[in-house]
């Protein structure tokens, strides 16, 4: 083992290049990846083990489109029959809404979506430390995946055309309640061509989201080797250092499929962990910009996942002088970080700073190691290890 105490972004970015190929779940690249990560963690020192599990792609690939396709009669109800039968209309847009809005946050209720349809196998990658958990000394649970696909729409089209969809329906909403308010009298004639284009508009990009095909075609060097060769880099100096808290690495699986690896994981190990004394920090996207984002909220309307781990974060951040920001992802984003939390533990996911200069690229074949600098690769770093030694 590489005994060296210095965290080094040149040793993570080669890992990123090692994983930068094509695996998706399934796949002779997925099993190169899973190879490679054990191989690492095996020869740092740490206990590894393979954790199989079984999942769906009902809620990821099915489930959305089911959504979408539902809400594209609800929306042209409005202007169709919005004038005759305005009370039916509102109703049905209201309920359409708050179903949309109760899909933005995490329902553990449904996780059994997950066995619905065909069922698919991969496996977590889970490495620890060694060290005993008790109720005294912080744990820490590292997680980041190791899957990549490519999808026809880029990550920041699909976030986008699903806002402009709910934006669409929120508005639409509005108008139907205005003709219920006015006793079905509606709104001048002039409005009636507006109402009909945010109808064309909200329906346009519910049917473009339909036409989001997954294959195997990104190398995924961002999303998400990037996260990988971090962790990787972090537990060589976690190991070299001897540090004495429980640390766990979390190599997950099918995240690109909903986050599968995440949620099968905490499902068999919550009680294992102490919740008011576990750190949970997830690595997606980094690499690009200058500063690091922390994502401490999700869903509409927010759900937040932190607030202990977010202040240490920023005391980390002063102190090596980095650029660490608070971000909220509203919709279309999914984090392993988020099936964690749900259970009630602190969560943090870190991307880079930048993200938002390769965000088209995400998800394509474009999404190759050469995007990233070790410049901010070296930031995340030594950003994780001062928090390690805060916790």
């Amino acid at each position: 083992m590489d005994t060296n105490l210095t965290y080094d972004a040149a040793r993570a970015y080669k890992h990123i290049t090692q994983l930068a190929i094509p695996r998706l779940v399934g796949s002779a690249g997925e099993a190169e990846a899973q190879d490679y990560i054990v191989e690492q963690f095996t020869r740092l020192g740490l206990d590894v083990s393979w954790e199989p599990f079984a999942f769906t792609k009902f809620p990821a690939e099915v489930l959305p489109r089911i959504i979408s396709m539902l809400l594209i009669p609800v929306v042209l109800s409005v202007p169709l029959i919005g004038d005759r039968f305005p009370i039916p209309v509102c109703l049905v847009c209201l309920f359409s809404l708050f179903i949309v809005l109760f899909f933005t946050q995490w329902q553990k209720r449904f996780e059994g979506l997950y066995d619905v349809g065909r069922r698919l196998r991969t496996e977590n990658i889970i490495a620890t430390n060694g060290r005993q958990r008790d109720n005294k000394t912080p744990t820490l649970l590292f997680v980041a995946h190791y899957d990549s696909k490519s999808q026809t729409l880029p990550i920041a089209v699909r976030a986008i055309s699903y806002g402009i969809a709910i934006i669409g329906l929120v508005a639409l909403t509005t108008v139907a309640g205005i003709k219920v308010g006015t006793g079905g009298i509606g709104l001048p004639s002039p409005y009636d061509y507006i109402v009909w284009s945010i109808a064309g508009i909200t329906v346009f990009f519910l049917l473009l989201v339909q036409i989001n095909m997954t294959q195997n075609r990104s190398p995924g060097a961002f999303d998400n080797a990037s996260g990988i060769g971090v962790m990787l880099e972090v537990a060589r100096v976690v190991m070299a250092l001897g540090e004495e808290k429980p640390i766990t690495f979390l190599a997950t699986g099918a995240e690109e499929y909903g986050m599968c690896g995440a949620l099968r994981y905490i499902q068999a190990h919550a009680d294992e962990y102490d919740r008011e004394n576990t750190y949970v920090i997830n690595l997606d996207g980094l690499g690009v910009g200058n500063g690091v984002n922390i994502v401490t909220r999700h869903g509409i309307p927010p759900v937040r996942t932190t607030r202990p781990l977010a202040a240490l974060f920023r005391a980390s951040g002063e102190s090596l002088g980095v650029r660490v920001s608070e971000r909220y992802l509203p919709i279309g984003v999914g984090l392993d970080s988020i099936p964690i939390a749900s259970r009630g533990f602190e969560t943090v996911t870190l991307m880079a700073k930048g993200a938002g200069s390769v965000a088209l690229k995400v998800h394509s074949k474009q999404d190759q190691s050469e995007l990233l600098n070790t410049e901010s690769l070296q930031q995340v770093g030594e950003l994780i290890l001062d928090v390690i030694k805060r916790a």
